[in-house]
């Protein structure tokens, strides 16, 4: 039997150090391919850098150092197509207002403009003149002087009994709310306040004072009355033409020029140019024809006999007579800016049993 020779066969060890010198191999050769493909990217890179001279090598105490000028930079300059431009405000923005200022009225202003104008809330604004307004965005005139509270809430006058608990209790507010607004000025620790001080009460609210009228009556004899004293009124024998409770524009703009329905306004304020058509927004007979005093200036209601009774108001010229009866779509006078108007507009009113409603649930 012939005995096998293993002295020439690798063995394991041998054959580990053999794969591994194969890897190194491998590595070292994709290594100098990737070289050889990124070199041109690599020299168009470096070309982008300038030569810095040699300043030379100084002791990192020496006192040289501190003048060795640095690369200027311009933060216009362009870079690799980015442009970045120098803001140096830093300061609060101009909108942030800590204590109330004054408006004047221009023509053509509303009380939504003038609250959107300042970031308001039109109840905000209501709130804070209604020595001027009384709640009722239509009393809004040209030259007025209005107080623009900070913030939304409500200005408040202290007075000698109120409390800080007392008055957030009232509007609904919150205590650390009033503490806190940088505008009043307490003092966190002991905040006393003088009797007649203005204070800002934030998200402060309280109930609009919503001036009502019952519209169409009925007098002992069965005649309607108008509801309203003044030279456009008048009594009227029985019930006349009814509308069909579908409503239409009463104008041929349909835009909004001011006031939207909401708080402190009961219509909407249409864009009606001066001396454009003003038309009975449904069926019924007119129960006031005239001048109105209170702001509306030229004024006409229309009584529709099925519980609801349309206003147009500021008109310029009237066309209708009280006691008339009115089919819709009949031309019942031309827009105008007469009587509380900042300018030409139709303000327009809906109403139910003589409480207003809003326009849009209704106009087409």
């Amino acid at each position: 039997m012939t005995q096998k020779d293993y002295s020439k066969a690798p063995s394991s060890s041998g054959r580990f150090l053999g794969t591994i010198g194969w890897i190194v191999a491998a590595a070292i050769c994709a290594g100098l391919i990737s070289f050889l493909f990124w070199q041109p990217e690599i020299a168009k890179s470096m070309a982008n850098y300038q030569k810095v001279d040699n300043l030379g090598t100084l002791p990192a105490d020496d006192p040289a150092m501190l003048d060795v000028p640095l690369p200027s930079f311009s933060p216009t300059e362009e870079v690799n197509g980015l442009v970045r431009d120098s803001d140096p405000n830093t300061e609060i923005s101009a909108e942030y207002r800590t204590t109330p200022i004054t408006y004047t009225v221009q023509s053509g202003d509303s009380v939504w403009g003038i609250a959107e104008k300042f970031g308001l809330t039109v109840e905000s604004v209501l709130y804070a003149n209604f020595d001027i307004l009384q709640d009722q965005a239509d009393n809004l005139m040209p030259g007025q002087t209005l107080t623009i509270p900070p913030t939304n809430g409500i200005l408040h006058t202290w007075r000698s009994r109120d409390s800080l608990s007392s008055v957030a209790s009232r509007y609904g507010a919150d205590i650390q709310d009033i503490l806190l607004f940088v505008g009043n000025d307490l003092d966190l620790a002991n905040p006393q306040i003088t009797p007649g001080t203005v204070v800002m009460v934030p998200g402060g609210n309280r109930e609009l004072i919503n001036i009502t009228f019952a519209g169409v009556t009925t007098d002992d004899s069965g005649n309607l009355i108008s509801g309203f004293s003044g030279p456009g009124a008048c009594s009227l024998a029985g019930v006349g033409l009814m509308g069909n409770g579908f409503f239409i524009w009463p104008s041929a703009v349909h835009m909004i020029s001011g006031n939207h329905y909401g708080p402190g306004h009961n219509g909407i304020d249409i864009g009606a140019g001066i001396g454009s058509a003003i038309f009975a927004a449904d069926s019924g007979t007119v129960v006031y024809a005239g001048w109105l005093n209170g702001g509306y200036g030229n004024f006409v209601m229309i009584d529709h006999g099925n519980g609801f009774s349309t206003w147009y108001e500021h008109l310029e010229n009237i066309q209708v007579n009280c006691g008339d009866n009115v089919f819709q779509g009949s031309v019942i006078g031309t827009a105008g800016s007469t009587g509380n108007s900042t300018g030409a507009h139709l303000h327009f009113e809906i109403r139910y049993g003589g409480m207003p409603v809003n326009p849009w649930d209704y106009l087409p």
